[in-house]
């Protein structure tokens, strides 16, 4: 479709239950697009059994998929980061198969193969409202979005999408501290506080409980990125 390329990052961290029941599913699915991409799964040293499923699934997945088994905890960043290190495409594609869906996936893909001088595609969950469970979540979305917007005079409507897609040559300029849920946030500011264009798009959302393994907590980490935000743009 054109000569655009993809590195697909997926960190995981204790869900075995989740990829029992989606990454088989998620990596036939991904035979059947037409881009050029690879997958990077990376494991953050789970204790849970994570790590022993994905080493048999290793073993039936196709040579566009590479495993990175890390030896200690680096926090969902650090895990992302290390994974980036072994990328050999144009375009860095964070994506959760926990709570999002390949069709808006591909749909990203498509968007940036129209538009090329897109340097970094954020998808937006916030026209679906009611999908939110919790929302304290949703308010702390909506929060966060405003100060970056601010800040960094942009109009995005959900920074917090985990659905990112950003070229490399790009992100290699520059050096990121972080190393928890507050990492794609420094990402995006590295990108708008250099000018370089951020487009959104809306995605489809279907969130989970803490109870099906939910991690991210909106008082905690909602702090710990509002910090991250303002530590850039300062």
């Amino acid at each position: 479709m054109s000569d655009n390329s993809f590195s697909i990052v997926c960190c995981y961290y204790n869900e075995l239950k989740l990829l029992k029941k989606k990454l088989k599913t998620f990596l036939d699915e991904l035979k059947k697009i037409k881009f050029d991409y690879e997958v990077i799964i990376c494991d953050n040293n789970s204790e849970d059994g994570t790590k022993e499923y994905l080493l048999e699934t290793k073993n039936f997945s196709s040579e566009k998929v590479r495993y990175i088994f890390n030896k200690k905890n680096l926090g969902k960043g650090g895990s992302i980061k290390e994974a980036i290190k072994y990328s050999e495409k144009k375009y860095i594609v964070i994506f959760d198969i926990d709570e999002y869906f390949l069709d808006d996936l591909i749909n990203g893909l498509i968007i940036l193969n129209s538009k090329p001088s897109i340097d970094f595609l954020i998808g937006n969950r916030i026209n679906l409202k009611n999908k939110f469970i919790y929302r304290k979540n949703f308010y702390g979305v909506i929060v966060l979005s405003k100060l970056f917007n601010f800040l960094f005079n942009q109009n995005l409507k959900d920074t917090a999408c985990a659905t990112k897609i950003f070229k490399k040559e790009i992100y290699s300029d520059y050096n990121f501290s972080t190393n928890d849920f507050d990492f794609e946030f420094e990402v995006l500011a590295k990108f708008a506080k250099n000018n370089y264009k951020i487009y959104e798009y809306d995605i489809d959302y279907k969130p989970r409980t803490f109870n099906e393994g939910k991690k991210l907590r909106a008082f905690k980490d909602g702090s710990m990125i509002a910090k991250t935000i303002l530590k850039s743009y300062f």
